[in-house]
């Protein structure tokens, strides 16, 4: 039978030394409200708790691990990543991911209220068939496993009653969200961004196109530092991050021009340039006529 919630569990979800697989007491200091230890899940342990600090350098997770912030309110902590310490913000519900094997260092100096799970990545193969190419990401809110997580945090604080059944359930669900957002395993590029991250990148700068945009903003969105990013970017799309919000722009600005009858000043200040001389110059550069030009062509 289920166990119910108990105030004297300790941590077990299995971090380790990166290059080894032997779980470290990494969460010793932690208060554990409960566990999915004997509820006889198979590929999925769950724990719910809450810790104030967590210094860690190049721990990895014994499987995928997904953590959701059961905070009220952003929990804000340090990364490392590509050698610079990057400040990153979970909203309420959010979630952390990191495959299994990749190694993190953080410095979390606040108070975190969480509920993190181990999945095991020969379960959802099994499950499904194949290997996702699980990537590490901070911050997340996804429409499906969000809800999933806080389910898990649901049925192991009430004790398991639902059965292995539930936890299978809810596995098939994480593995094909998983699939859906990371794609297999063998399509993952190496040294560049993922069709994930691009797709995080371009929906920023289409809904953001009238705002000032920074290569820092569009790297925190994926989790990577500033030089990371703009070297992993270029390489996948042949281009500089300003050289793609610059294009968006511009792009914005001619289906403007073909389809509304905006006024080419209303225009360059709804695709984020400074003025309309700026617009001007840049999309002469890039189409080799003006926008009054291009106007005309379309017998505006």
């Amino acid at each position: 039978m289920p166990t119910p919630p108990s105030t004297e569990l300790s941590s077990e979800l299995p971090f380790a030394a990166a290059g080894g697989s032997k779980p470290l007491p990494v969460l010793a200091h932690a208060r554990i409200e409960a566990t999915s230890k004997t509820y006889g899940w198979d590929g999925i342990y769950v724990e719910v708790g809450e810790n104030h600090g967590w210094a860690v350098r190049d721990l990895v997770p014994v499987g995928h691990y997904i953590a959701l912030n059961r905070l009220p309110t952003p929990f804000e902590f340090d990364a490392l990543q590509g050698g610079q310490w990057v400040r990153q913000t979970m909203a309420p519900g959010s979630l952390w991911i990191q495959p299994a094997g990749q190694a993190f260092s953080f410095e979390v100096t606040g108070h975190a209220r969480w509920c993190g799970a181990i999945v095991q990545p020969a379960k959802l193969k099994a499950l499904l068939g194949t290997d996702s190419a699980v990537e590490p990401v901070i911050g997340l809110w996804d429409d499906t496993l969000s809800p999933a997580m806080m389910a898990l945090c649901a049925e192991v604080l009430r004790g398991g009653s639902s059965g292995r059944r539930f936890a299978d359930g809810m596995l098939t669900v994480i593995g094909t969200q998983l699939l859906r957002l990371f794609g297999e395993a063998n399509s993952a590029p190496k040294g560049g961004i993922t069709g994930r991250q691009r797709r995080i990148v371009t929906d920023h700068v289409d809904a953001h196109l009238v705002d000032p945009i920074s290569v820092a903003d569009l790297a925190r969105l994926v989790g990577l530092s500033e030089a990371h990013f703009a070297r992993a970017f270029k390489q996948t799309l042949g281009m500089a991050p300003h050289r793609f919000v610059m294009e968006r722009r511009l792009e914005r600005g001619r289906r403007m021009l073909a389809d509304t009858e905006d006024s080419i000043a209303h225009i360059a200040s709804a695709c984020g340039f400074a003025d309309q001389a700026h617009f001007a110059r840049a999309f002469s550069q890039t189409f080799g006529l003006s926008p009054s030009a291009l106007r005309k062509s379309f017998g505006a």
